[in-house]
């Protein structure tokens, strides 16, 4: 994680068993870092925000929106890094062109 991430960020991801490395100014640089530690020790680098995996996990939350509100007119997805809307958009759209 950045420097600059906040630090109740850091501290819960560590009381789940993270190793939490703090490198860099922004996600930037910490994403390059990140990046190369996982392929110098051979490990596979997971984005958090824009990997179809975490899109598919994150698109749930738009099939509960139509289980629980079908005839839905509009959304409101909040936007960080994009994943949510993503997913949320991705399946809405498939179940209701």
């Amino acid at each position: 994680m950045p420097n600059v991430a906040p630090i109740m960020k850091i501290q819960n991801c560590r009381s789940y068993g993270a190793n939490v490395i703090i490198h860099g100014h922004n996600m930037k640089e910490a994403k390059f870092h990140a990046m190369s530690m996982a392929k110098e020790k051979g490990l596979t680098y997971i984005n958090g925000y824009d990997h179809p995996h975490i899109m598919a996990g994150q698109g749930t939350v738009g099939l509960e929106i139509l289980e629980q509100v079908p005839d839905v007119d509009a959304v409101l997805v909040p936007v960080g890094g994009g994943g949510l809307v993503a997913g949320v958009a991705t399946a809405i759209k498939h179940l209701q062109p």
